[in-house]
């Protein structure tokens, strides 16, 4: 059995080593290191549920009053794709996204869905000015079928890039392996999910009819956003 001291001792050094000041965060991922290693100790067993991992949490909120299948659908990916939770939540203005995450995760995870948000909305208007007088779609519907053939690209390759940073089970310099180190993260951030929404529950969205040309359209575009 070993003592709680020492775990606590090694979770406190673990939290340390995720400090933004290199020199702090080596000195103490050196310390847990070498402590672990007395005491024939593996990251696992001593923060596998996620103490030793900054998370924090942001919201944002949503564009209109009523949650949109697009907007939802790219937080959701986004937040995925970095490791992080996205719930949807209702607020005073309507509703609002609440990103869950590790620390720097998070900063990329808020920064990046504005951006894209953003990206997409311009698109859409552009290309809805444009297929004037060239169909009798609704403004409104060939706004969200091309916003959804947008997010659609923009999610498979969200995917690739996760699948091409995903940890591996190379040790670094402290005799720690990246996939370790994300499922300290992983429970960290499931942790401040149920901490925050204890009676979470999921919504599945609700189908939209789309415009085909609007949609592919949107799709081919999607390829277009840096």
């Amino acid at each position: 059995m070993i003592d709680q001291k020492i775990i606590n001792k090694l979770q406190k050094l673990l939290a340390l080593s995720a400090s933004d000041n290199e020199n702090e965060a080596a000195l103490a991922m050196k310390k847990a290191e070498e402590l672990m290693r007395e005491h024939n100790l593996s990251v696992a067993d001593v923060a596998l549920d996620g103490s030793g991992a900054h998370v924090g949490s942001a919201e944002v909120c949503g564009l209109t009053k009523t949650s949109q299948t697009w907007e939802i659908s790219m937080g959701s990916f986004i937040a995925q794709t970095f490791n992080g939770r996205a719930i949807r939540t209702r607020n005073s203005n309507g509703w609002s996204f609440i990103f869950v995450a590790g620390q720097t995760d998070l900063i990329i995870i808020t920064d990046l869905f504005e951006r894209l948000r953003s990206t997409i909305k311009r698109m859409s208007q552009a290309y809805v000015n444009s297929a004037k007088g060239f169909t009798r779609t609704h403004g409104k519907s060939l706004h969200n079928s091309y916003r959804l053939g947008m997010i659609k690209t923009i999610s498979q390759r969200l995917e690739r890039l996760k699948q091409n940073t995903a940890p591996t089970d190379n040790r670094n310099a402290f005799g720690m392996t990246g996939t370790a180190l994300m499922v300290i993260k992983d429970k960290a951030v499931d942790q401040r999910v149920n901490r925050l929404f204890p009676r979470i529950k999921t919504i599945m969205s609700r189908a939209s009819r789309v415009d085909g040309n609007a949609y592919q359209q949107g799709m081919t575009d999607g390829n277009n956003v840096s």
